[in-house]
């Protein structure tokens, strides 16, 4: 809801009860108190701007969904995806609307880099939340100051644009505007690596771990959403291991971890086998040669049992076709909950997505060659599980 004594050329938006205690909620997976003061910024200040953005862009949705805490826990900033245009949003407490100050994360990190940057100022006591200003990444990168002592790029406020309206009449009719300038690649890390830093800066005693090793290595680490999931984890003692690489050719050769069960022969517990008893493989996925069905355990009780099925059927020696579906476990034939299934290729890259609350199942279907990577991310509430396949 806008204020009626907004400045028209700023947003003012609510803050209710509800949404406060929302925030709260989002907010307490995180390792830390400041962590959590700052995830509970961030949620208040995407919640708000992504409703009132969605009044005029249905479409609008926050990057990585239940996945933000995991960015929240390490350094501060949102963003939502119009489309092919993303908002970074730069929420903060302060008095001063000064400048508009960005972590490099935002700015030197290619997955993201976003379009625009708004800046964001959240007063939770007087309930409100206010949009004062943005830039572009172009004007950030080439125009900021960049402190290398905190890590972060800043414009002052007479470098910004202060009206939004300009913002809404650029992304609607400049749709080809040119908001970003050119980003040099982050480096690829070995798995050695990962683990090494994972282990070093897992220990939530360390403030500011962005701070502890050199950008490259650290943007690259939070680039890959397993990686940071698992960082994440373990800053916050959950311990998450990583998976192993499922590597599909095995499956070819009749190889099969014992995760991995024939749908025809999979026997589950009778308490949570009903929905399964009359599934015929053929019925679920005719099209491939080789079907396989792993339960994913997203909570701690069988209603957070889903099953991830890959089906494979090989095109010639170097290509096979696959689909993947993600079906409920147990007497629901629907998923209890919001279910988001990601499919992320070898970099970490997002090649699809969906959601689902009342569907019986999620489906993707794509090809690859033989020795390509891929991820299947599976999120449910606040738990996320990553499976990584090679072909």
């Amino acid at each position: 809801m806008m204020f009626i004594f907004a400045d028209p050329m700023e947003w003012w938006l609510e803050l209710s009860p509800t949404a406060q205690a929302e925030a709260v909620r989002q907010s307490q997976s995180c390792s830390t108190p400041a962590s959590r003061q700052r995830a509970y910024l961030n949620a208040l200040g995407l919640n708000a701007v992504l409703a009132w953005i969605r009044a005029d862009v249905p479409r609008a949705s926050p990057w990585l969904g239940s996945m933000m805490p995991t960015i929240w826990d390490l350094v501060n900033g949102a963003a939502i995806a119009l489309g092919s245009v993303r908002l970074v949003l730069m929420p903060t407490e302060a008095i001063d609307d000064g400048e508009l100050e960005v972590p490099q994360e935002w700015v030197d990190s290619p997955s993201w880099a976003g379009d625009y940057y708004l800046a964001v100022q959240v007063k939770p006591e007087s309930g409100w939340v206010r949009v004062w200003g943005y830039t572009t990444h172009e004007e950030l990168k080439l125009s900021g100051d960049y402190d290398p002592s905190d890590r972060t790029y800043s414009l002052t406020s007479d470098q910004l644009t202060l009206d939004l309206n300009a913002f809404w009449a650029t992304y609607q009719f400049c749709g080809a505007a040119q908001t970003r300038t050119e980003i040099a690649p982050l480096p690829d890390l070995s798995d050695t690596q990962v683990d090494n830093l994972i282990q070093r800066l897992g220990d939530p005693a360390i403030a500011f771990p962005r701070l502890a090793v050199p950008f490259s290595l650290w943007g690259a680490l939070l680039a890959r959403d397993d990686w940071r999931q698992a960082l994440y984890s373990r800053r916050c003692g959950l311990e998450q291991a990583r998976s192993a690489v499922v590597r599909l050719s095995d499956w070819l050769q009749g190889q099969f971890a014992v995760t991995w069960q024939a749908v025809d022969a999979m026997i589950l517990p009778t308490q949570v086998a009903p929905a399964w008893r009359n599934i015929d493989e053929a019925e679920i996925a005719p099209e491939y040669a080789i079907n396989r069905v792993k339960v994913l355990e997203l909570g701690e009780s069988g209603e957070s049992e889903i099953a991830l099925l890959i089906g494979m059927t090989p095109i010639n020696n170097t290509q096979v076709n696959l689909g993947l579906s993600i079906c409920p476990v147990g007497e629901n034939t629907t998923f209890l909950q919001e279910v988001q299934v990601r499919l992320l290729d070898g970099d970490g890259a997002e090649v699809g997505q969906a959601r689902a609350t009342i569907t019986e199942t999620i489906q993707f279907q794509f090809s690859g060659q033989v020795g390509e990577q891929f991820r299947v991310e599976v999120a449910m509430g606040d738990r996320t599980l990553t499976e990584p396949f090679e072909i």
